[in-house]
């Protein structure tokens, strides 16, 4: 907090970067869900995974800059979860 003069700085700092993390966090969970419940093919599998990996990256990175070790965390632990798979199952009849 050193490089801020005020308090008032810092907050806005804070404030900005905790917005851009929760976008990403966002963007993450909602492609974990679709692959997880949908388990896209083709070309929506495509950007489901590349909106995935840049939200991720763009999260990671928002948490670092916070140095916020419980955000890091909670974003790693969402990789976790790839290996789920919560869509219905597919009944031959």
């Amino acid at each position: 907090m050193d490089r801020y003069k005020h308090l008032n700085e810092f907050g806005r700092f804070e404030l900005r970067w905790r917005i851009i993390f929760t976008f990403f966090a966002l963007i993450f969970a909602g492609a974990l869900l679709d692959h997880m419940l949908r388990a896209p093919i083709g070309d929506e599998a495509v950007w489901c995974h590349s909106s995935g990996v840049l939200a991720f990256l763009g999260a990671l990175w928002s948490a670092h800059v916070l140095r916020d070790g419980a955000r890091i965390e909670s974003v790693h632990g969402g990789l976790g979860l790839l290996g789920e798979d919560l869509s219905g199952a597919d009944f031959d009849d």
